[in-house]
């Protein structure tokens, strides 16, 4: 995957997450300052009518009511940026409202119901639902303290069987059971919005997260494969052009033919370069690699042959299954150790390449018999390491170490697909 691919996927998540809010929803999210506008604008058209109305209010208190409105309309407007402090403000416009009588006009909650939703937004429901209880709890004792004397002049028919107390009592009851239980809805909206965001945000945080470290891994692979590729190519076109060094003044013909070697060899680790530094630039559509299979094990054999090694290849058993990955892990691994047969033994006169087919596994073994002692080391280890990493795909093994009789050995232990799927699955359970 490049690493275009990897944005891609992270937008895809973006956009499948846009899709399910509905164009509506999509189109205000990406709007904040409409909707915000759009409140404040709401609860004027739902509050203004009410105190024009109000005919029955003294200049002075009508003109609270109104103040009280502006500005509990005006701090509306700055709930997402301080949600607590616009509630504090509303609050103390509400109980502003209530002395001004305008509690008898249904102006005591519109206005405190946003800004509850907007504080849910922003804490946490341990917070904000003990809070919106709170702050109907003190608004209905301040109803009490200053609308219950009008409510106690009521008089009712006496027949009834109810007294004018018992009304006052039971309309505050009411009263304070819709109140807080509205200001408590207004807290939960929030606090289930706030939970869908931090939902939202976890999963943009793991898409994230998988993408770099898919990334990681595809440098780390991509890094594999340009090891195996200029390390293979390279050795060979040394060992080639030595080689033809050699018997260029004897035999001119064969000379030419290594020559022939060399450049080919040369053209397709170029190729098999270009193909993998294309993944870095190209979409999904590219290939993601060159991807040996077991049918070019004789063509990587034939290229070391030429470059001098005396090489003698045997297969025992039922054909490698046909998964790409795991032929591609064998055929790394036979070339990483041929590689460094060809870059590090000295004076090999056999190298035998074993592959053994069992019913669970394949046995590789790759071994010279060279001088006990080898070419110093100017590698990183990293071709090793590759060889373990594509080993460990299949819940295998390799080992690698000198001869008591001399030379170098490389053995591999790999459980075919099917095997290590099963192994994999149990694990799992």
């Amino acid at each position: 995957m490049s690493n275009n691919s990897l944005q891609e996927t992270v937008v895809s998540f973006d956009e499948l997450a846009a899709r399910r809010m509905g164009r509506m929803r999509r189109y205000l999210r990406t709007h904040p300052r409409l909707v915000v506008i759009g409140v404040a604008l709401l609860y004027l058209l739902l509050t203004l009518p009410s105190v024009v109305l109000m005919a029955d209010l003294s200049g002075i208190y009508e003109t609270a009511l109104l103040f009280t409105v502006l500005v509990t309309a005006a701090a509306l407007l700055f709930r997402r940026r301080a949600p607590m402090t616009v509630l504090c403000v509303i609050f103390a416009m509400q109980c502003i409202a209530v002395f001004a009588g305008g509690a008898s006009y249904g102006l005591d909650g519109l206005g405190m119901m946003f800004a509850l939703y907007s504080a849910a937004t922003s804490y946490s429901a341990k917070r904000s639902i003990p809070l919106a209880i709170l702050v109907g709890s003190l608004q209905t004792v301040l109803m009490v303290l200053v609308g219950f004397p009008d409510l106690s002049t009521m008089e009712f028919d006496p027949n009834d069987g109810i007294s004018a107390s018992t009304m006052a009592k039971i309309i505050i009851v009411l009263f304070a059971a819709f109140l807080i239980g509205f200001y408590i809805l207004s807290a939960g909206i929030g606090v289930y919005v706030r939970n869908a965001r931090i939902h939202e945000a976890e999963l943009n945080h793991w898409a994230s997260q998988v993408s770099r470290l898919a990334q990681v891994a595809e440098r780390n692979r991509i890094a594999r494969e340009m090891h195996d590729v200029v390390a293979h190519s390279l050795s060979v076109m040394i060992a080639l052009a030595e080689g033809a060094r050699v018997v260029g003044k004897r035999d001119p013909q064969r000379a030419e033919e290594v020559l022939g070697e060399l450049s080919g060899t040369g053209r397709a680790a170029l190729a098999d370069m270009r193909r993998m530094l294309g993944v870095l630039r190209e979409g999904e559509g590219s290939e993601l690699s060159p991807q040996p299979t077991g049918g070019n094990m004789e063509q990587l054999l034939e290229g070391f042959r030429a470059a001098g090694l005396p090489l003698t290849y045997t297969y025992i058993g039922e054909p490698l299954p046909d998964d790409k990955a795991f032929q591609l892990t064998v055929f790394r691994i036979v070339q990483e150790s041929l590689t460094n047969s060809l870059r590090y033994a000295r004076n090999v006169s056999d190298v035998q390449v074993r592959v053994e087919r069992g019913r669970s596994r394949l046995r590789l073994e790759i071994m010279d018999n060279g001088d006990a002692t080898r070419v110093p080391s100017v590698g990183s280890g990293r071709g090793l390491r590759g060889m373990r990493e594509r080993a460990e795909l299949f819940d295998g093994t390799v080992d690698a170490g000198p001869v008591d009789s001399g030379g170098w050995i490389v053995k591999a232990m790999l459980q075919l697909p099917e095997c290590s799927a099963k192994n994999s699955s149990t694990k799992a359970l």
